[in-house]
């Protein structure tokens, strides 16, 4: 099927058996199961440097944490002001972003530290989106508005310049956003109500695209390669957009017909859920008809169907974590609980936080690690091995100075 080693993390409304599970895409056969966590929501299952998982509660105002090869969450509280809508943590695992209503909050997660409360949106926001430098985040929500936000001036509790811009193209609640990869030169697709997908250029907020469906639409996905766009509509249809082909005009209106040519057939209800596989061989949907079908891309059939007993909150591709199968590894959950007062400017100041650090210079790193491979190295063989590659830097600045001269003397020449 695929030589990609990834696994699939899924939840439902149900939480019969579990909070959320671990699949096995290849043999559909379950992994791991993570329970006493309550029911996830949706847009609010995360993995937190494969090594711990967080879930925000469906129905209770907290969030749930489990070590990567536990079963049972952890013994600490996470209380929340209000029950979560959408839940995003940045790439480094510092910060999450927590939504509830309107507005959202922004924790520290090594200290539990409230560092912004933000209420711009004027509907409940569904969904958060990190960009994957984590410098910047997304906002959308049912006021049919997109909010690109810094991280750094939102911490800072910067009124005048923590919001980017806005964009306000879309006359119904956006359902779901989708930030490419690329830092602030990423693209940004974003899918609505209204039946149409748009794709924006992330650093000006310029509309590149603009897709119009006979359908409303509830999620969007896009390959790793960014050529291919998957888009999960209201009735249980995925259908796929080719990136490369460029249209002549920014807006296109698709008719049924033609979509049926490029449709993946398999689900009675309306999409919940899309994620696409690194090699993308591979793509995982989730619907409202309880059911999760792991899809083959280029031919459009159905390799594994994954029953449920709830309606699908979350479900993505994950890379296979080494430590979820050592129960021997003891995973320490390092976050304090969440605190409930948004700090003040001084005591943001105040706030110290400790990171790892290697306690040796570059110098002896790299001879350690790159040049002197796993031999040990004496200090009088680190020092002749320092001297040997500073004559040679020596000898190759002197080499790239006598090219240089030689090139300037030719230009001149040929202009005389």
């Amino acid at each position: 099927m695929t030589d990609c080693v990834e696994i699939a993390l899924t939840s439902d409304t149900s939480g019969q058996h579990w909070s959320c599970c671990a699949w096995d895409v290849r043999t559909g056969t379950q992994l791991m199961t993570y329970r006493n966590g309550g029911s996830p929501g949706p847009n609010t299952l995360h993995t937190i440097d494969n090594r711990v998982i967080v879930s925000g509660n469906l129905t209770k105002p907290l969030l749930t944490v489990w070590p990567i090869n536990r079963q049972e969450p952890c013994n600490v509280k996470y209380m929340l002001p209000a029950i979560p809508s959408a839940v995003a943590v940045s790439p480094d695992g510092n910060y999450c972003l927590v939504a509830h209503g309107h507005s959202f909050n922004v924790y520290n997660l090594l200290t539990g530290a409230n560092m912004a409360s933000v209420s711009q949106h004027y509907g409940k926001v569904m969904v958060l989106r990190f960009t994957d430098d984590g410098s910047h985040f997304i906002s959308a929500g049912q006021d049919c508005r997109i909010i690109v936000w810094n991280l750094a001036r939102t911490v800072q509790q910067k009124d005048s310049n923590r919001m980017l811009y806005e964009l306000a193209d879309f006359t119904l609640p956006v359902s779901d956003v989708l930030v490419g990869k690329g830092g602030m030169k990423a693209l940004l697709a974003a899918v609505s109500l209204d039946r149409s997908c748009k794709l924006y250029e992330l650093s000006t907020g310029r509309l590149l695209l603009n897709v119009v469906f006979p359908v409303a639409l509830g999620v969007v996905a896009m390959n790793a390669l960014e050529t291919e766009l998957f888009v999960g509509d209201k009735k249980g249809l995925i259908y796929t957009c080719n990136l490369q082909s460029v249209p002549r005009s920014k807006e296109i209106h698709l008719q049924q017909d033609l979509l049926n040519r490029s449709v993946y057939k398999g689900h009675q209800k309306a999409i919940t859920c899309l994620s696409v596989s690194m090699d993308c061989e591979t793509m995982l949907s989730g619907a409202e008809d309880e059911s999760v079908i792991v899809w083959h891309v280029k031919t459009r059939q159905q390799l594994k169907l994954l029953p449920h007993k709830g309606i699908i909150t979350n479900a993505f591709f994950l890379v296979t974590p080494r430590a979820m199968f050592d129960q021997s590894l003891d995973i320490p959950v390092v976050y304090p609980p969440f605190q409930k007062v948004v700090l003040t400017r001084q005591e943001r100041e105040k706030i110290s936080i400790e990171i790892p650090s290697k306690k040796c210079s570059l110098r002896t790193e790299r001879l350690d690690g790159g040049l002197a491979g796993p031999m040990a190295i004496g200090d009088s063989e680190k020092d002749g091995k320092v001297r040997e590659l500073e004559q040679q830097i020596e000898k190759l600045k002197a080499i790239n100075q006598q090219l240089f001269q030689q090139a300037m003397q030719a230009i001149t020449n040929e202009d005389r």
